[in-house]
């Protein structure tokens, strides 16, 4: 636990320290890595980078929003503070989905394929945000005689609910959070070598990985976690609802089930593609045939869909 780091005379508070990384190492994957594959005409560009600005501001608003809900339910008052990552993550895609399919014409049909090019630097942007859970002292687990536990200085919340017998410090308790934050790199990690043609399918394997990671750890938790009624935590509940979406979307995205959906999807999708290209001279004409060969090349798009775009395009040179 390390509340605070002092730098040159300044102290940073350790949990703000690392939401900033975390929020650095998103922007970075983005600009570096899997944001290559998000380079379309100027327009759909601008638009897909002011939905994603929302939806993190989005994911914010949420992670306050579903916290204080819940309190205020299990208080029987209306509560604001706090934040939870999960209903935040909840509202950041529920929030992403529907501007992009308002917002972006290009994207239409094509919302959670988009959004699956994300999905591996959300979660290491909350691997590094864990760790600022636990050197911020909060989020730990229950007593434990695991070798992994760990002891909680004085002072701490963990101290206070659970002191060991000297005053010292807390009884060791399973740290929860590096727990979580070693299972988001291990999604990072599955999410980075898919297949191209399978990357479409990481905000679904990110959906139900992470929801039922997120309900079993639930129960290892040793600070107050809150109730909606029985043992379940609201935590379990947005986890339930998080894996059902990603099971549906999975198999309507590959077609086994819901089928009408994914018909009307694909008609949608068709629609997108019948856009014209704009563009504002002819070196954006070139770099476009560049961005259509790596999106062909990473599986995003298909064969046919490649030549009947570089034929759109070459005409117009």
């Amino acid at each position: 636990m390390l509340r605070s780091i002092e730098f040159m005379g300044f102290s940073i508070p350790s949990y703000f320290l690392m939401l900033i990384l975390g929020l650095a190492a998103f922007i970075a994957l983005f600009f570096i890595g899997f944001g290559g594959l998000f380079r379309e005409d100027r327009v759909t560009y601008n638009r897909l980078l002011f939905v994603i600005i929302l939806s993190v501001v989005g994911l914010g608003v949420f992670a306050f929003l579903f916290n204080s809900l819940f309190h205020s339910i299990e208080k029987g008052r209306l509560t604001f503070g706090g934040i939870t990552w999960l209903g935040g993550a909840c509202g950041a895609i529920a929030t992403f989905l529907v501007l992009c399919h308002l917002i972006v014409p290009k994207k239409r049909g094509y919302e959670p394929e988009t959004l699956s090019l994300l999905m591996p630097g959300l979660a290491l942007g909350h691997a590094f945000g864990r760790v600022g859970c636990f050197l911020g002292g909060c989020c730990f687990g229950r007593v434990s005689d695991s070798p992994i536990a760990v002891v909680y200085p004085e002072g701490s919340y963990a101290a206070r609910l659970y002191p060991n017998a000297e005053g010292t410090g807390s009884l060791p308790v399973l740290p929860i959070p590096l727990i979580e934050a070693a299972f988001e790199l291990l999604l990072f990690a599955v999410m980075m070598l898919l297949p191209k043609r399978a990357r479409k399918y990481s905000l679904p394997i990110y959906s139900v990985g992470y929801g039922i990671f997120r309900f079993i750890a639930e129960f290892y938790r040793g600070d107050e976690r809150g109730s909606v009624g029985g043992f379940v935590t609201p935590s379990q509940l947005l986890s339930v609802a998080l894996v059902l979406f990603g099971t549906v979307l999975l198999l309507e995205m590959s077609g086994v089930c819901f089928k009408k959906i994914h018909k009307r999807r694909l008609s949608v999708q068709a629609a997108s593609d019948a856009l014209p290209i704009v563009c504002l001279d002819e070196s954006d004409d070139m770099r476009l045939l560049r961005e259509l060969h790596s999106l062909y090349r990473d599986g995003i798009i298909s064969e046919d869909e490649y030549e009947a775009k570089k034929k759109e395009i070459l005409e117009r040179i």
